[in-house]
């Protein structure tokens, strides 16, 4: 089984969630998919040592939600004895150098925060939805991407996960 938790903010970690659902699901795996949530993160979780543990979250203003590390707690994912994966979405991961851990500072702090360590850690951009933030959010993200030389046009939504790696990150857990 291939146990799929992800925290999502503006819902592109959730698309990137169904797209490795979708892939896996395709090739005959058997996947549970569920969104972190702060009412549902529980001491109830079991795992196997033939089971796969997907955990994707999202950052906002440099930080992963409160939500995410209570459930790496809850769950115990450190002592977990399956396989067992990080991904991390965020807008800096739009640059291929921020794709690694050494290069990715959100990623490398929420993984030095906690006493998980993933059998691998991903990376992937997310994406800039100008049109569905509110005022604040807008304002705040055009001026962060001011700085970082990123789009700055609030007319205009962009995507920057690059699909075909997450279709091959999906392929490459049926292949182990």
């Amino acid at each position: 089984m291939i146990f799929l938790y992800y925290s999502t903010v503006d819902g592109q970690t959730k698309r990137i969630a169904e797209k490795i659902e979708s892939v896996l699901k395709e090739n005959g795996e058997r996947v549970t998919i569920k969104e972190i949530e702060e009412k549902t993160v529980t001491d109830d979780y079991t795992f196997s040592g033939n089971d796969k543990v997907i955990l994707l979250a999202s950052i906002r203003y440099g930080f992963f939600p409160k939500k995410v590390y209570r459930f790496v707690e809850k769950a115990r994912l450190a002592n977990v004895s399956c396989e067992s994966y990080f991904i991390g979405v965020n807008l800096i991961a739009r640059n291929v150098e921020k794709q690694s851990v050494e290069n990715n500072v959100y990623v490398r702090k929420f993984l030095e925060k906690i006493t998980w360590q993933p059998t691998k850690v991903k990376i992937f951009a997310g994406a800039l939805n100008y049109t569905k933030y509110n005022f604040f959010d807008k304002k705040m993200i055009q001026l962060i991407m001011k700085i970082t030389n990123g789009p700055t046009d609030a007319s205009v939504d962009t995507d920057f996960t690059d699909w075909a790696s997450v279709k091959e990150f999906a392929e490459s857990l049926i292949a182990e």
